[in-house]
């Protein structure tokens, strides 16, 4: 009887062992072991923590874990990213962030102690509060380009509202300037309720700032709008032009808001969370409350969605660079 030789009974017996053997689960089927943080870097009550809690909540349903909300404030926000992006790449530290803090702090702080592009992953995004610019009531300007008109005629006499020096208020006004070949006086607030009263009683010409806040100004009369910062007419108001349309192409400026997660995350974890968060933005529950806050949602993949980032990150680096912006 001929024996085989001995090297290929191991091998027959380690495969015949691992045809026994389960395969090991995936990362995404035992995610999440334990309790999940979710840091907003932002105070509650604004929509960057609203939609944090709204994305908190539809995970634990999902998965029985209970994901904690943590607003860690401060630094424009990157103290809470930072937080994200420093933390071990298990799925169970996730961050809720404003674009901002993805694609235009890197450029505007002096040391942030990490890099957003690098470090983090945009795992999903719920959705975008696009910018419109707003006028007070009496300026004598009815369309963009009467507007643009109205600057070039006299420059520097118009004030610009913004929420401070480096917001994203403040880089759309840059990038407005920029493209439409005007220059106007900013007046920085701290947030954008002093700065929309101020709109509102005519010391600040105009303020490119997300419809829900004006809205009700709007209405009554008190404040208008001349144009949206986005390459389609809002849903929410289809009478209102584009910026392109009012005779600026190139205009865009908006503010999305995104589940990321540390840099080394397990795809299947990542897909997993894009997974939920498309099904929660496509809830009519949800697009309803969307509706009401004039929040546009968004359905992309992680793949997509970092597409968007490099390419919206590339535009803001010029603007800051362009102004020589720099805060510490």
């Amino acid at each position: 009887m001929i024996r085989p030789a001995l090297g290929v009974l191991c091998l027959a017996a380690s495969l015949t062992h691992a045809a026994a053997q389960p395969a090991a689960p995936s990362p995404a089927q035992t995610w999440p072991s334990q309790r999940v943080r979710m840091i907003v870097p932002y105070s509650a009550g604004g929509t960057t923590d609203y939609l944090g809690r709204l994305a908190a909540e539809a995970i634990s349903r999902k998965t029985g874990q209970q994901v904690v909300v943590e607003n860690r404030t401060g630094a424009g926000g990157n103290i809470g990213s930072a937080a994200v992006a420093k933390s071990a790449p298990d799925g169970l530290t996730l961050g809720m962030l404003v674009n901002s803090s993805i694609t235009v702090n890197q450029y505007l702080y002096t040391n942030m102690g990490y890099d957003p592009l690098a470090d983090l992953v945009v795992a999903a995004v719920l959705g975008e509060a696009p910018q419109v610019v707003v006028v007070n009531k009496d300026l004598p300007a009815r369309t963009l380009q009467e507007f643009v008109a109205l600057a070039k005629a006299k420059p520097n006499s118009l004030n610009y509202a913004t929420a401070g020096a480096g917001s994203t208020n403040h880089l759309s006004v840059l990038l407005l300037s920029r493209l439409a070949g005007i220059q106007m006086t900013h007046v920085p607030y701290r947030g954008a309720a002093p700065a929309v009263a101020d709109l509102t009683s005519g010391v600040v010409q105009m303020f490119p700032v997300g419809v829900a806040p004006v809205a009700g100004l709007v209405e009554a009369g008190e404040l208008r709008l001349l144009a949206a910062a986005t390459r389609q007419r809002l849903p929410q108001l289809p009478n209102l032009p584009t910026a392109a349309e009012g005779g600026v192409p190139g205009y865009e400026s908006t503010s999305w808001f995104g589940v990321v997660a540390p840099t080394g995350t397990p795809r299947e974890i990542v897909d997993t969370i894009n997974a939920m968060m498309r099904e929660l933005v496509a809830q009519p529950e949800t697009l309803k409350k969307f509706d009401q806050a004039y929040l546009i949602p968004w359905s992309y993949t992680p793949d997509e969605l970092r597409k968007i980032v490099v390419e919206e990150a590339a535009v803001w680096e010029k603007v800051v660079k362009d102004a020589g912006l720099k805060l510490e």
